[in-house]
């Protein structure tokens, strides 16, 4: 540990250069300080616009607090020491290791505190209870007014020069990895690194197969990608996958009546989907926060959730869920942004069509697609949907996609553009 040298030194700093002081206030703090006489000088300091020796001595006189610094002749040696200008950067990031190496040993010590209490006397809620724990522990290297990475604007130049450079050796291609649907593809540019995508739907719309459809097309091109499927056991989202890929209904696979072609195109997909780099992971007692670490630890390129409001979110004190789940949602989105990867994931709707429980689930999301079905005569017409492309950032919104739907096999599809037509029909034949 320090010997608190720099913090001394960086108070030299303070006191005798303003103008580096302003220019950094929003990186000093009294936690720098773990010395009391020098942090009650620098809380004197900071009461102060303009400051000198006699000002901070009378500061710290009216607060009573002159006699614990050590008296006037210790703010006469602060004022009248050599402060070097040119250390003054160092030894500010010298004091802030120092504090958040602090910060480190008091959060664990007081977390084994808590832990030791909650072996002997037991917690109603041991998830809650390690959430909280590990909660407090990521807090503590959070040492505010940290220094942020950042490129010069010529390094950024460089980058965008390096990247228009490959997109012009394959003119027209989309930036990112294809959907599988060529109309989606050329709205969105494909599932880019760095996105969070929301379908929404109501129950029975199709949201978890389209989820499922996007994934498909990914482990087509070879990219790595998982499945953190909440709703239903793996070997039932297995069978999806390879109904889907197999094109042969999904009641015939449980049931075993398929007819030889079909046992055919079974045998081809199960060799085809073995190869498909995909994972299948066991979300069986798993929180929310488990589930990020994963993906964290991971080297997936696309990540399919489904879906946010069956995630198990640990709620802070006096957080409602619909901040809890805007609080994953935005953490997804940091996730996919830092791994630089796509990462897939559903919501329910409301009564008013909106996203459920967060329209803040929206605004992290840079794709926010809606899944509707096609209503004629107040009857549903099960084989289509309409695709609206709600959000989309990078490309134009509001785009309509008129998909087909083989609900038995989870597969979609671009159909014909049959949406113009049903929407020049009188409106009580239709229903959006």
């Amino acid at each position: 540990m320090t010997d608190h040298s720099s913090e001394r030194a960086l108070l030299e700093h303070i006191a005798q250069d303003r103008e580096w002081t302003v220019r950094n206030a929003h990186r000093i703090s009294p936690a720098l300080f773990a010395k009391d006489h020098n942090r009650l000088i620098f809380e004197a300091i900071c009461d102060l616009e303009q400051w000198d020796m006699m000002s901070v001595v009378q500061t710290l006189r009216v607060r009573g607090n002159l006699d614990k610094v050590g008296g006037a002749g210790e703010v006469t040696d602060l004022f009248a020491s050599f402060a070097i200008p040119s250390m003054a950067d160092w030894h500010l990031e010298r004091a802030r290791e120092d504090a958040l190496l602090r910060r480190f040993r008091n959060t664990l010590k007081d977390s084994l505190e808590k832990l030791e209490q909650a072996t002997q006397t037991g917690v109603e809620d041991v998830s809650a209870f390690v959430a909280g724990i590990r909660e407090q522990l990521e807090g503590a290297g959070n040492l505010p007014g940290r220094r942020l990475k950042r490129l010069t604007s010529a390094q950024a130049m460089d980058l965008v020069v390096t990247e228009i450079e490959e997109r012009a050796k394959n003119p027209g291609q989309i930036k990112g990895i294809t959907t599988g649907l060529p109309l989606l593809d050329k709205e969105t540019h494909g599932l880019q690194e760095g996105h969070l995508w929301v379908i929404a739907g109501a129950p029975g719309d199709g949201k978890s197969a389209l989820m499922q459809n996007l994934l498909e097309a990914a482990a087509g091109t070879g990219a790595k990608n998982a499945v953190y499927q909440l709703e239903m056991p793996i070997d039932e989202q297995a069978m999806r996958f390879l109904a889907s890929d197999s094109m042969v209904d999904s009641g015939k696979l449980m049931t075993g009546l398929v007819t030889h072609e079909e046992k055919t195109a079974i045998a081809t997909s199960i060799k085809r989907l073995k190869k498909s780099g995909t994972a299948y992971v066991d979300t069986d007692n798993a929180s929310a926060e488990d589930i990020l670490a994963d993906i964290e630890q991971s080297d997936y390129r696309v990540v399919m959730v489904d879906y946010l409001q069956l995630l198990d979110v640990t709620q802070g004190k006096n957080e409602t869920r619909e901040l809890a789940i805007s609080r994953i949602a935005k953490d997804l989105k940091s996730l996919a942004k830092r791994k630089r990867i796509t990462i897939l994931t559903g919501s329910q709707l409301n009564d008013d069509g909106k996203l459920r429980e967060s329209r803040a689930i929206g605004q992290h999301a840079d794709k926010v697609l809606f899944v509707q079905k096609a209503e004629i005569d107040d009857e549903p017409d099960m084989t289509r949907r309409t695709l609206i492309v709600e959000k989309n950032r990078g490309g134009p919104p509001k785009a309509k996609i008129p998909l087909r739907f083989a609900g038995a096999s989870f597969r979609f599809r671009e159909g014909e553009d049959w949406i113009a037509e049903m929407e020049s029909r009188p409106a009580k034949s239709r229903k959006r």
